[in-house]
């Protein structure tokens, strides 16, 4: 036991020195070199040395060509710009989302994709005793549900295809197991610009989402209206759709979306609309779901 206990600290050690050589660079500003983070860090050099590497490989630091110094790295620079992209993006659709539930009395909630999986950052509770929970921060499948494929179906192919070959698994009674089928719905969300869904991730549970875009047009978020299937009729649905697809343009265009079609990440066309607002056609209620009614 003393082995792994040992080995288990020293990793977290080596963590530790590594986001600290992160913290020198964020406090100081400017490119530095080895020497310097040395006396900075009260390390040997050759410790400081290793973990620079490490920093450089995974592409936090860089180093320009006949210099000595490092500078932060384009992951860095990413990894900041995804925090800025969620927290923009939760301030500017909390408005949206408190009033959008307070219109239909239904459950409100904003998700992101993290890690290959759709996760809730943002909600507002439906009024009724009877409501779908919705859990803040649980990673979720995308492929399950109104929610996960209003995001699945506008990451770039190979994204998705690697969702699907991670497998689809059943988790209720509508869930899309067959690849062929959700692709088909994928293409269908991506022409009418929104998702509705019924017992896909749970049985009983219905949802009406649609994409949210930057001011790239990237979809950076989808805003969805959830809860019990018995109440998501035909003509609420409808109302439904209306209201998430204005209400995701509104967001959108606070993020400096102009409404402008480009060809997304995948090549294909993005939707003219913000949000989106999908016709629901008669005997056609739901993208994705094949059934008359609409979820999550």
């Amino acid at each position: 036991m003393r082995g792994p206990a040992r080995a288990s600290g020293g990793s977290a050690r080596a963590a530790e020195r590594t986001l600290d050589i992160l913290l020198v660079f964020l406090r100081e500003g400017r490119p530095l070199g080895i020497s310097e983070l040395s006396r900075m860090l009260r390390l040997p050099k050759a410790t400081v040395h290793r973990l620079v590497a490490v920093l450089v490989g995974r592409g936090f630091l860089a180093r320009g060509p006949g210099t000595p110094h490092y500078r932060v790295g384009l992951a860095a620079f990413q990894l900041g710009t995804r925090f800025l992209e969620q927290t923009h993006v939760r301030a500017a659709a909390l408005p949206v989302i408190r009033e959008l539930a307070a219109a239909t009395g239904e459950t409100v909630n904003l998700n992101v994709v993290i890690d290959g999986r759709r996760v809730c950052v943002e909600k507002a509770e439906s009024t009724h005793d009877i409501r779908h929970a919705v859990e803040l921060g649980r990673p979720l499948p995308l492929y399950a549900g109104a929610s996960g494929k209003v995001l699945l179906a506008h990451l770039p192919e190979e994204q998705i295809h690697a969702v699907v070959r991670n497998g689809l698994r059943r988790l209720a009674a509508r869930t899309p197991v067959d690849r062929a089928q959700l692709l088909r719905q994928l293409a269908e969300i991506r022409r009418r610009g929104v998702a509705v869904s019924s017992d896909e991730r749970v049985d009983g549970a219905s949802s009406v989402s649609a994409p949210i875009r930057d001011g790239l047009g990237r979809v950076v978020a989808g805003l969805t209206i959830s809860g019990p299937t018995y109440r998501f009729t035909p003509d609420r649905i409808r109302d439904f759709t209306a209201r998430v697809g204005a209400g995701a343009e509104r967001i959108s265009r606070l993020l400096g979306w102009q409404g402008i079609p480009i060809p997304d990440t995948a090549g294909r066309r993005s939707a003219r609309r913000g949000g989106g607002r999908g016709r629901v056609q008669r005997g056609q209620i739901a993208a994705g779901s094949g059934a008359g009614r609409g979820a999550r």
